[in-house]
């Protein structure tokens, strides 16, 4: 929900999904495994890293770099809120 638009043909959307799920999961398998992964100046750069550089593939007839970059803080701070390391986030907690 974070990063769609209104004006989006079904497979602008479609690739927007995929986007947001493998950037997820990418985060769950690794950073967000991490006890405490919000106390860690280091992780939380790699955390805003890891969502930037998968945001880079939304579609650029779509998504301006500027709009990009403001997606990718929304998405982090959406993160950083609800997933607290560990496994543990406000949704449930989450296996590998």
């Amino acid at each position: 929900d974070l990063l769609c638009k209104d004006e989006l043909t079904k497979e602008e959307e479609d690739t927007v999904k995929k986007i947001a799920k493998e950037t997820l999961t990418k985060l769950k398998s690794k950073k967000l495994k991490i006890e405490r992964w919000r106390e860690s100046t280091q992780i939380r750069a790699q955390v805003k890293t890891m969502i930037n550089d998968n945001l880079w593939y939304l579609p650029k007839a779509r998504y301006r770099d500027e709009e990009v970059k403001d997606k990718s803080i929304v998405v982090y701070q959406h993160i950083y809120s609800n997933y607290y390391g560990g496994g543990a986030s406000i949704y449930n907690s989450f296996a590998a």
